[in-house]
Formats: C-alpha cells, structure tokens, sequence
C-alpha cells in the first residue's frame, strides 16, 4: 500500500507540470511588430529577431540589429476536477517570455549574430481546487467525502528556452540562406495536492508533492530561405528540427503519517519539442506603405509528444508515464502593416489553428480539443535607428464538453500496468466535464538597427 500511495502522489504531481499546455509555442512571438500581425515573421523580418523566426532574413541587417523583447502571456483556464458541474475557474496566469539578441554583418554576403529566447511558457495554477473525485460532482455534496480538503492551489511552471547562434548567407539578388544552432534548456516545478485512489475506489488519500527539475538538451537547427521572385514579393520558409531536454531534480512527498521525514527521490525525465515547418509569403506596396503576409506553420506534435516518461530513483515508486498521444498542429495566419506616417505604423492579424490535445488525454491544464482562434493588433514608432513596438492580442475557442469519462478518467487500478520494477503508472484524463481557455499576449520590443537593409527596389519609412 504505501508504495501504491507514494507513486501514485508523484505521479499526480508530474502529470500536472508535463501537460502544462498541450500546444506550447503560441502563434504571436517575437518581436512586437510580428506578434501584432499574429505571428506571420517567416517572410516579414527585418532586425535580429530573423533568428527566431527565418535566419535567411538576416539578409537585412546592414551593419548591425540589437533587439529586446518581452512579451507576456496571460492565461484563464476553466476546468472540472470532479467531473461536469464541478468546473473551476483559474484566474490569470501569467509566463513571460523573452528575447534579446544581436546581429552583425561580417562581409558582403555573411551576417551572423547570438540570441536567446524562451519559446515555451507557462505558470500558475488553479488556486482554489477544493475536491477531486473521479465519481463526478455529487460526491462533493457529501461533507464525509474523503475526496474534499480545504481549498488548495495547484501550481505549475514550466518553460524551455534556447541559445541560437545563426549565420546567413546571401546567394544572390533573389536568394538568400540562413542556419541557427539551437542549444535547448529547461526548468519544470510544481506543488500540488492530487487525489490519490488506493484499492478501495470509494476512498481517496489527498496529498501534496513538489518538484523541480531542470537540463539540457542536444543541439537542434533550424533552416531558413528566403526568396524574392520580384522586389515586392518575399518568400520565407524554415524547417525546425526536433530535440530535447533531458531533465533531473528531486520529487519531493511530504510525510505519509505524523512523525515520519519528508521523502525525497531524485527524478529524471525528457521534454520533446516537435519538428516544424513553416511557409510564408508577403507582399509590399502603395510605395512600400503597406505589407500584408500570410504563413502556413506545422508542428508534428505526433511524433514527437506521444508521452512523457518519469524516472524514480526509489524502490517504492515504479516508473510512472503521462499520456499525450498529441496531434499535429497546423496554423493559418494572416497580418498587415500600414505606415501611416514616415513614423507611426498600426497592425493587424488573426489566426487559426487546431489544438493539440486529444479528448481521450485532455486534463484541467490542456487547451481543449478543436480549433483555436486568434486576434491581434499594435502599432510601432521608429525614431531614427530605434524601433519601438507593441502589442496585443487574444487567442482561445470554443469550450470543449466532454460528456462522459474517458478510459483514463478511473481509479489507479486501472491505469497500473506490470509487477514489481516493471510496474508503470498513467496519469489521469479525459474526465468529463467542460474545458474552455482564454490567452492574451502583452508584448514590447526595441530594436536598434544601424543602416537597415531591404531587398533592391523595396524602401523602408524613414
């Protein structure tokens, strides 16, 4: 029983830092001026920030681009955590996300620069959970229900970040080529109580766990062209390629009985980000006032986020699993930029995109299953060399009404597969109930651009 127990806590706590958000890389990103026109930076780029989106639209640092960007993402979740009619409200959460960044020109054909940035984001949790049941809402009504405890956080943090190093190489007139090395980290921690069924499903042991992990991950690469078929038109594609971070630290169980010492079993485990695609066109006139761009981006969740597997140093706690079984992901945005003066420019665009999550895995932290939507708008001033950018902006969908439990929804029994060492333990999902979320990105950037450089024939706004 006590190895039963002890699992099944650190399980609870692991699956709710792994499943933080089931499509991490929201569609606006770095800088300002690409997040007001909801992400479409593929084609659009001009300053450092092309190491982010494109590095052949490194192309257009003359001599030399610093940027510095905070963009932050605020996120309400709505959730059951014991079934339909037990929804929770989250409140704001907030995860910022950063970049800075430089890029220089090295010869005629050659920039090259440094950034880093953090691409995945997420933080907090709901603050006032006060009873789990995997029976449904009604058995919260009964006060001797051993599923409801005083109101309780549940809090979450987890982001990975990267040290980009790019090159860009300029072929000729109409083409140019660009490489970044991407060298990942990442931190996760949480502090949870989580029901704990043990073999009488009636009967639930409510607990709190914390832990903190925290590594690196193999170099990754991303790949960019860049391609200008006439001096208005611009072709952007990129292709991401997969990594990882592998992570250890402590999980950490508060005593399972008065007078006992916490327990403290060292814990590893791997976070997958997916290979991407991403394609985009754009398109500037009206004496170069105007640009409207479109981007296609897919992420192959589906290969690379199927689950995420926890190592236990202990021999009372087997290896324990949370289930994904993520689907790809593919976004459609479209933004516009129109200077209406040689220094005041306002934006605009929109996005949709499909989440990640499936209904059989869908938990209280995962976007809901369907299609996401996306809206959102800025302006930018440049005084002399210096850009200066803000936005806004909102994505979320539909909620998502699961009308009954999935086959993850149920006790521990049922989800425990092996004996002994080989025992794994899966995270719970796909409860019924309704799940609906709303975000919003805040993001500033200033960049500093010595002597900016387009393709010939196309003017920037002084």
């Amino acid at each position: 029983m006590l190895n039963r127990l002890l699992s099944i806590l650190i399980l609870a706590s692991l699956a709710l830092t792994s499943q933080a958000r089931a499509n991490p890389e929201p569609p606006a990103n770095y800088d300002a001026r690409v997040a007001a026109m909801a992400g479409v930076g593929v084609a659009t780029t001009l300053n450092a920030t092309g190491l982010f989106h494109n590095p052949a639209q490194l192309e257009n640092v003359e001599r030399l681009s610093v940027s510095m960007v905070l963009s932050s993402l605020l996120v309400n979740f709505e959730a059951p955590f014991a079934g339909a009619g037990s929804e929770v409200d989250s409140g704001i959460i907030y995860a910022p996300l950063m970049f800075v960044g430089g890029a220089f020109r090295l010869t005629d054909r050659v920039v090259t620069g440094v950034g880093a940035y953090v691409y995945t984001g997420f933080g907090g949790g709901f603050p006032n959970v006060d009873c789990l049941s995997f029976s449904g809402a009604s058995a919260c009504s009964d006060p001797d229900f051993s599923g409801r405890f005083e109101p309780s956080a549940q809090e979450v943090t987890l982001f990975i970040a990267e040290l980009a190093i790019p090159i860009q190489f300029t072929v000729s007139d109409w083409l140019s080529l660009g490489f970044s090395l991407r060298l990942p980290w990442g931190r996760q921690q949480v502090v949870a109580h989580q029901d704990v069924a043990n073999s009488n499903p009636d009967e639930l042991f409510i607990g709190q766990a914390e832990q903190k992990l925290s590594g690196f991950g193999p170099p990754g690469f991303l790949l960019g062209v860049s391609l200008h078929p006439s001096p208005n038109w611009t072709i952007g594609l990129t292709y991401r390629t997969s990594t990882w971070v592998d992570m250890s630290g402590q999980t950490t169980v508060p005593p399972l009985f008065d007078g006992a010492d916490a327990i403290v079993i060292d814990t590893r485990s791997r976070w997958n980000t997916p290979n991407m695609f991403r394609l985009g066109v754009a398109y500037r006139g009206r004496n170069e006032r105007l640009t409207v761009s479109g981007e296609l981006r897919i992420q192959l969740h589906g290969q690379s986020n199927r689950e995420q597997v926890f190592e236990l140093d202990s021999i009372l706690a087997p290896n324990t699993r949370a289930l994904f079984n993520w689907r790809d992901v593919f976004v459609g945005a479209l933004g516009g930029e129109y200077w209406l003066t040689r220094g005041f420019a306002l934006r605009a665009g929109g996005s949709v995109g499909n989440s990640a999550t499936p209904p059989e895995t869908i938990t209280p932290f995962s976007p809901p299953p369907g299609i996401q939507f996306g809206a959102y708008g800025g302006f930018g001033i440049r005084a002399g060399i210096v850009d200066i950018d803000v936005a806004g902006g909102w994505g979320g969908g539909p909620a998502f009404v699961q009308e009954s439990n999935g086959a993850l929804c149920t006790d521990a029994d049922s989800r425990t597969e092996g004996r002994g060492r080989n025992q794994t333990l899966t995270a719970s999902g796909g409860c019924a109930g309704s799940y609906k979320v709303d975000s919003f990105v805040i993001s500033v950037s200033a960049s500093i651009n010595l002597d900016r450089q387009v393709p010939e024939g196309v003017q920037v706004p002084e």
